[in-house]
């Protein structure tokens, strides 16, 4: 038989990447509904119907610019958390991987580390924080194998059609002008994120209860990734200046320390260009 694997979020960029490649892998799927997060004792009794050997844990709210009801902000990044660790407490999982996020760190003028002070001041990252700590929280008081990725900025194909990247590419495709501001990010192509996250799996015990970085370490404009966009296409995009829509975008420093994550035996596959090629023609 497949080992069962459970997964929130499934119908997300990510997740649906992710459950791609484990059914590649030969694991049999199982989505969570998302409405179960709130109604704990469904929850339990799916989740212990399933009975999962591998949790992903992707859902959350506030992540994209136009997500701004903080009560839900609130509700499915802390409550849906702390409902799902609960339920699968009782479980004899391999792993249990929650998405955290790099917002968690506020802003830096450095390679954000595990480690360092979380300084976010937005209701997002906020939130996604509290939901890191409450992991560690149960995987200290139960010996539970739960440990919190943070990805970076992570793009490929099917990517959500408002984020950068795949805006970029419409904007080349379409001849339409291109509002840009200045900003830096930590580009990851989605095949190496899910590599770096089988990694996470593979040493869960070792790292369990910690937090690990899936960034390249490498920092790109946005200025940057426009122009290579433009050469894969062989023409220039119009361009129109403009202002961050998120108050918490920078062009200071976003970029990953990825020493742990290079510990368990990750390096990362693409380049920018290789993966904006691959975005574009698959």
């Amino acid at each position: 038989m497949y080992k069962k694997c459970l997964i929130t979020g499934g119908s997300g960029f990510i997740g649906s990447a992710l459950k791609i490649e484990l059914i590649k892998r030969g694991y049999n799927v199982v989505a969570l509904p998302r409405q179960l997060l709130f109604k704990p004792k469904l929850l339990e009794k799916f989740v212990i119907e399933a009975s999962p050997d591998l949790i992903f844990h992707l859902a959350a709210f506030g992540n994209k610019y136009f997500q701004k009801d903080e009560n839900q902000i609130f509700e499915t990044n802390i409550i849906g958390t702390f409902n799902l660790l609960n339920a699968t407490k009782q479980l004899k999982f391999t792993a249990f991987i929650n998405t955290g996020s790099s917002s968690e760190y506020g802003v830096k003028d450095k390679p954000m580390s595990e480690v360092d002070f979380l300084d976010t001041d937005t209701f997002y990252g906020v939130t996604k924080a509290s939901a890191t700590m409450l992991c560690r929280a149960f995987a200290k008081k139960y010996n539970k194998p739960i440990v919190t990725v943070r990805p970076f900025s992570v793009y490929g194909p099917n990517d959500d059609e408002e984020k950068f990247i795949p805006t970029v590419i419409r904007c080349a495709t379409l001849n339409q002008n291109l509002k840009l501001a200045s900003g830096v990010h930590d580009w990851i192509f989605i095949d190496d994120y899910i590599n770096g996250v089988f990694k996470v799996v593979k040493n869960i015990r070792k790292i369990q209860g910690r937090v690990v970085n899936i960034g390249t370490g490498k920092q790109i404009t946005n200025k940057k990734v426009v122009q290579v966009i433009e050469k894969v296409f062989g023409k220039k995009i119009k361009i129109e200046r403009s202002v961050p829509i998120r108050n918490y975008d920078t062009n200071i420093s976003w970029v990953a320390d990825n020493k742990l994550l290079k510990s368990l035996g990750w390096k990362n596959k693409y380049d920018l260009t290789k993966g904006i090629k691959k975005t574009i023609h698959g």
